[in-house]
């Protein structure tokens, strides 16, 4: 109705093939809404959603409209409906998406304000009340509007059956599992034992899978990281990667995309003051007006740096490689100026329009420290499953320079496990606040 209004009322388009009747528009809205809703049916829009993010339900919802709009042209062309042109598609299409994405938020926003109130849940039980199962609880509540309720624990160890964890009482054995579930029947049950003890409770998952019983699994990585967790089906087979990279397909292409535009922009745009700070560099101190070094970056490949020279060009000669510091005597004076406000990382939008780089990601560091802190830290090499950046996740919270090394890795490893091309943006934009009060930038 509110595309017909726009097209033929509102006076802002012309019609020179005339008005459509407003009777024949309610004629055709009753096949546009049977196809928009089998064009939402086929793209998943109506499964259920409680675990999945509103990123993904979007791109259900995009998928649905643009098939939604192919079949509606096609229900134009085939009755001949010569008064409808593609400009009412044009117009059709956006509504479409800003009505379903509204409806389908709304529906979200009100489902989980219903299970935060105890409302809309699905029950669960946990099998296993070691570290896993209980670490498994505390996620479950963490996340109240996923609406999630565990009612109790089953387990066969004998010191554990009969107690209660956190509220939950422990029920066992593993044995005795389809009359614990005829008596408390639940909608899931999760898995949260490895080795001996998860194949000994097989044969009793087995008979309650054939009654229908959704069970779902916890992998047991062992001393493994997982970050980005992916599968991959081969053959009857499925493949987990505990660390796999957050970037790909097509995420891979608009990243790379973005950085290299944005780079050669923000050239252009400081053009005039990288030009003034050469010629400052150069007629204040000898040596040459770019400083470079080797970084390792994604996938542990070296590449060389680049930077405006802040320092004394025998500054690195009688001693072992070490961090700057707060007043650190091998800064020259207008290097001291240039790091404080970040102005000497101007020429790595060099390095992110070749391709080693990313205007956002974990700083890459020199080979020496890499190895050094690759055998203090277990979980340092993750960061290099993304490409290094000039800003990044661990900078805007402060975490810069010579400051807590393992408090950066957590954040560095936040941003691998949770990237997103929405976070870069979010980082780029707080980048110049955190630049204009250079907190530990020296």
């Amino acid at each position: 109705m509110l595309t017909y209004f726009i097209r033929f009322k509102m006076g802002l388009i012309p019609a020179p093939k005339g008005v459509v009747g407003f009777e024949r528009h309610l004629m055709l809205t009753v096949p546009v809404c049977l196809l928009v809703f089998g064009s939402c049916v086929w793209s998943g829009l109506y499964q259920a959603k409680r675990m999945q993010n509103f990123f993904w339900q979007f791109l259900d919802i995009v998928k649905a409209c643009f098939v939604a709009a192919l079949l509606v042209l096609t229900l134009l062309y085939y009755t001949q409906e010569v008064m409808y042109s593609r400009k009412l598609l044009v117009i059709f299409f956006p509504l479409l998406c800003v009505g379903l994405t509204s409806a389908h938020l709304g529906t979200m926003i009100f489902l989980h304000s219903l299970r935060k109130r105890g409302r809309n849940l699905r029950y669960c039980a946990i099998i296993g009340a070691g570290k896993r199962g209980q670490q498994l609880l505390r996620d479950l509540g963490k996340l109240p509007w996923l609406g999630m309720r565990c009612c109790y624990f089953i387990d066969s160890k004998v010191e554990r059956a009969g107690s209660s964890i956190r509220g939950v009482p422990v029920y066992g054995p593993i044995s005795r599992m389809p009359e614990i579930l005829a008596e408390q029947p639940v909608d899931e049950i999760y898995l949260a034992l490895s080795g001996d003890d998860a194949l000994a409770a097989y044969p009793t998952l087995e008979k309650l899978q054939a009654r229908g019983v959704t069970i779902r699994i916890t992998p047991d990585w062992g001393n493994l990281t997982s970050t980005h967790t992916t599968v991959m089906p081969i053959g009857s087979q499925l493949l987990f990667c505990a660390a796999d990279s957050p970037l790909g397909g097509y995420m891979v292409i608009l990243k790379e995309v973005f950085d290299r535009l944005a780079a050669l922009l923000l050239l252009v745009a400081s053009f005039i003051p990288m030009l003034v700070i050469a010629v400052l560099v150069k007629i204040t101190s000898d040596g040459p007006i770019f400083y470079k070094q080797v970084r390792v970056g994604m996938n542990q490949r070296q590449f060389n740096i680049y930077k405006f020279r802040t320092m004394r060009v025998d500054s690195d000669t009688n001693s072992s490689p070490k961090w700057t510091v707060l007043g650190d005597d091998r800064c020259t004076g207008l290097g001291r100026l240039l790091r404080k406000s970040s102005l000497d990382e101007l020429p790595q939008l060099f390095n992110v329009l070749i391709g080693d780089m990313s205007l956002v990601g974990p700083r890459p560091e020199r080979p020496v420290f890499v190895n050094q802190f690759s055998e203090e830290f277990k979980d340092y090499m993750l960061r290099h499953r993304v490409k290094s950046g000039i800003t990044g996740w661990a900078q805007i919270h402060g975490y810069r320079g010579d400051t807590s090394l393992k408090k950066r890795i957590q954040y560095d490893l936040f941003y691998v496990r949770n990237w997103s091309f929405g976070i870069d943006i979010w980082i780029l934009l707080l980048t110049p606040l955190h630049v204009f009060k250079g907190k530990n930038a020296y």
